[in-house]
């Protein structure tokens, strides 16, 4: 496997109506700096595409919000026409380390994986709902190494073009969560290996409301378990999704009692693990078999 540099790769943002605060400068401290920096405006309508603009991105302007796996697919495409082996994903709302190309270019450019990604952490959580995130929710897989993971949290993965080419991209139906979920267990049904490198992280600076808190708890379970009935016969299962879900039902609201001493944190996350099941049931319910469309 040849070395890859960060020269080979493209920094790839999917945008939404986002604020942008800190993003451009913690972009502009990446060193080496990448390929190319690239964006997609998903019809925001807000003064975002002028804003990715000013920070020297790129930007793919989608006239209307076509979600979240739609601009990835179009960012990854527009990778592989300038020529880029590798499309990094950042969320507008996470901020990488200077090192982060580095890190993620050595780990890509040794191992013949498809994928790479790490740990998304919060950072200084400011509302109860961000912090009782931070605790119970966790955008990330753990503090362990994962040589051959299930799927790479979207808000810090990176893949190679080739992979992302082999299994169409990402399935657009997932509008605002579970692309990351679906993308991942295709990959390894195609004999795709991903790795998950703790030591690869970045800060999420997303605050949330309690109610925006139980509306995406609900999205991620819905999505995640669609995701995973697609493709049956990789772990996890969803009955382990379900039992997962039922314990963290139990087990947060109790520890905000007994640890915190904190009702109104043990209210919201009976709410958000509540809203988590419920997703995870309408998930299973409505699901559909995977039907991609390509993004004209």
């Amino acid at each position: 496997m040849s070395p890859l540099s960060a020269g080979d790769v493209a920094l790839c943002v999917p945008c939404y109506c986002e604020p942008l605060v800190g993003f451009a400068e913690a972009i502009a401290r990446l060193d080496p700096a990448p390929g190319a920096l690239l964006a997609v405006d998903d019809g925001s309508g807000d003064g975002t595409a002028e804003r990715l603009a000013a920070a020297g991105f790129e930007v793919i302007s989608h006239r209307s919000n076509l979600g979240l796996g739609a601009a990835r697919n179009s960012l990854w495409r527009r990778c592989e026409e300038l020529g880029f082996q590798v499309a990094v994903f950042l969320d507008a709302d996470v901020h990488p380390p200077p090192d982060y190309l580095r890190r993620v270019c050595a780990l890509l450019g040794q191992e013949r994986i498809a994928g790479v990604g790490g740990r998304n952490l919060e950072q200084s959580p400011a509302t109860r709902a961000d912090r009782w995130r931070a605790r119970f929710w966790p955008q990330e897989l753990g503090s362990i190494e994962l040589m051959d993971a299930p799927m790479l949290v979207g808000a810090c993965a990176s893949y190679r073009i080739s992979a992302l080419r082999d299994v169409g991209g990402f399935d657009v139906r997932h509008r605002s969560h579970g692309e990351d979920v679906d993308l991942g267990r295709r990959m390894r049904a195609r004999g795709h290996r991903l790795r998950y490198d703790p030591a690869i992280a970045v800060h999420h600076t997303r605050q949330d409301t309690e109610m925006t808190l139980v509306r995406g708890c609900y999205r991620h379970c819905r999505e995640g378990m669609r995701a995973t009935l697609r493709t049956p016969g990789s772990d996890p299962q969803p009955i382990s999704l379900v039992v997962g879900m039922a314990r963290k039902l139990v087990r947060a609201p109790l520890s905000s009692l007994v640890r915190r001493g904190d009702p109104g944190e043990a209210l919201l996350g009976s709410a958000a693990c509540g809203a988590g099941m419920l997703g995870y049931l309408v998930g299973w319910a409505t699901s559909r078999p995977l039907q991609q469309r390509s993004l004209q």
